[in-house]
Order: C-alpha cells, then sequence, then structure tokens
C-alpha cells in the first residue's frame, strides 16, 4: 500500500543543497530518502531532519537500482527526485604530472567526474521515470542540479563544466517525451553557492555579495515541484534571484524545422533500421 506523504529521493543529500532541501521536505510531511556515499554524515543528517539514509554511490547501476528499488518497496510510490549528487574535476588536465613528465608519456586523464556528473544522472533520470510510471497516479518531478558552470566557461574545472552543459540539453531533450506520462523534468543552475564541493571555505576566498545563499536553490526546487506547468526548463540561481534561460535562437526555418517538427522522419528512419538489423 502507497505511503499517505509524497516520497522523495534526493542524491548528494547528506550535505550543501542536497541536505537544505531535504530538510525543506521533511519539514513539510514528505517522506524523504537522503543517498549519499558518506554513511557517517548521511546517518548523522537523516537522524537530525528525520529522513531516511541509504548509501548509495550514484556511479554504480546497481547502487541505483537498489536505492531506487528498497524506496519504492518501502513506500509505494515516488514523487520527486533530485539528482543533485555531485564532484569537481579532483584532477587537471592541463597538468604535466611529474610521472608523465619522468616516462615522458602522458597519464590517461581521471574522468570519474563524468561518471558522477552525468552518466549517474542519466541513470537516476532513467529509475525515476521507472517507478514514477509505477504510481497509483503515473506521475512525478525530476530536478537535475546543473550549474552556472553549464552556463558559461569554467577554466578551472572543464570536464565538471562539460557534464554540467550536458545535463541541461539532456533534460531539455527527454523532458517532451516523459511530460507524456506527467513525468515533469527540469534543471536548476546554481551559481557559486558554500558546500562541500568547494576546496575550503568559500568565505575565505570570495566576498559574500557574490556567494548565493541554499535558500535561493531551495526555493527553486520548490518552484519545480509546485508548478506544474514547468517542464523542460532550466533557471539559474544567482545571489536571491532566479533566472530562466532559454535555448538558443534557431538561425534559421531549416534549423527549427529540424530539432522540432523532423520526429516522423527519425521515427521512419529508425524503423527502416531496426527492421535491417533483425534480418541480420
Amino acid at each position: 500500500m502507497a505511503s499517505d506523504s509524497k516520497v522523495a529521493i534526493i542524491t548528494g543529500g547528506a550535505s550543501g543543497i542536497g541536505l537544505a532541501t531535504a530538510t525543506d521536505l521533511t519539514a513539510k510531511g514528505w517522506n524523504v530518502v537522503i543517498a549519499d556515499i558518506n554513511p557517517q554524515t548521511g546517518v548523522a543528517a537523516a537522524t537530525k531532519i528525520g529522513a531516511t539514509f541509504h548509501q548509495t554511490d550514484v556511479s554504480s547501476w546497481d547502487s541505483q537500482l537498489d536505492l531506487f528499488k528498497t524506496t519504492f518497496q518501502k513506500y509505494g510510490r515516488l514523487d520527486f527526485f533530485a539528482a543533485n549528487a555531485g564532484i569537481d574535476d579532483k584532477k587537471s588536465i592541463y597538468e604535466e604530472t611529474p610521472e608523465e613528465l619522468e616516462k615522458d608519456e602522458p597519464a590517461e586523464p581521471f574522468l570519474k567526474v563524468i561518471d558522477v556528473d552525468f552518466v549517474a544522472v542519466v541513470w537516476g533520470v532513467k529509475l525515476a521515470s521507472w517507478y514514477m510510471r509505477r504510481n497509483q497516479k503515473k506521475g512525478g518531478v525530476v530536478v537535475l542540479t546543473s550549474s552556472a558552470a553549464g552556463l558559461y566557461p569554467m577554466v578551472t574545472n572543464p570536464l565538471y563544466a562539460g557534464c554540467k552543459a550536458a545535463l541541461i540539453n539532456f533534460a531539455r531533450s527527454v523532458a517532451s517525451t516523459y511530460i507524456t506520462d506527467s513525468i515533469r523534468v527540469n534543471v536548476i543552475c546554481p551559481a557559486l553557492v558554500p558546500t562541500s564541493i568547494f576546496p575550503g571555505n568559500l568565505r575565505d576566498f570570495f566576498p559574500e555579495e557574490h556567494l548565493t545563499p541554499l535558500s535561493t536553490i531551495v526555493s527553486a526546487f520548490n518552484r519545480f515541484i509546485d508548478d506544474e506547468s514547468l517542464t523542460g526548463q532550466v533557471v539559474e540561481c544567482a545571489q536571491d534571484q532566479h533566472y530562466f534561460r532559454k535555448q538558443v535562437e534557431y538561425p534559421s526555418e531549416s534549423q527549427r524545422w529540424m530539432n522540432e517538427d523532423s520526429g516522423p522522419s527519425w521515427d521512419r528512419a529508425y524503423k527502416v533500421y531496426f527492421a535491417s538489423q533483425e534480418k541480420k
């Protein structure tokens, strides 16, 4: 039997943006599952706010599957998913390390950030949509945490920036399909927010007037939860403001047609392709 209270899963929920959002929802009577890789901070956070903790490595499909499966088995519903977990580049792609110089050969770049910041989000959206379709009444809300770095270049963390930009176009691409099952997919792009992803105390390095409070991010999540008209939207969150960001304008009618009206052509092409593959 499904829970009478709404249910949310929040990845990266043990600190920062995730914890602020979890705290807000539990105060409103939601059943919140905090998913985080760190069991110490995760258990402490969940206990403090009255949530449930599920240790999760979002870069593992099996770990995320267990998170969603366990949550749905316990509560019988899933109303909201915040794909919020993220890391920065950790290692510079610019640097030539002593080991590389000694061998006179480049080493493979550290790409864990792509696994966590993009691949894991794709998996999360797949899983959330699966279970939201199995609610007593189909539907739910998915919000992806991108970043202002997904809108502007970020020299210090180019892989992070690339992943966050990818999330924006991924959400815009899938939103029109998922909405047919009343699943709304949107994106938030926080500016500089004091969270644990930053190396050190943010306020030691940046003027306070350029920081964005967690309350601005939480209100953006609530905006997407509450407003049923919003899907495929991208909101930049900076200081105390929300800015809806539109996709770039089409340069020609042909490009508009290709992106908005060419669906039947793609359907026919894939139908022919898959039919040819079955004959092999």
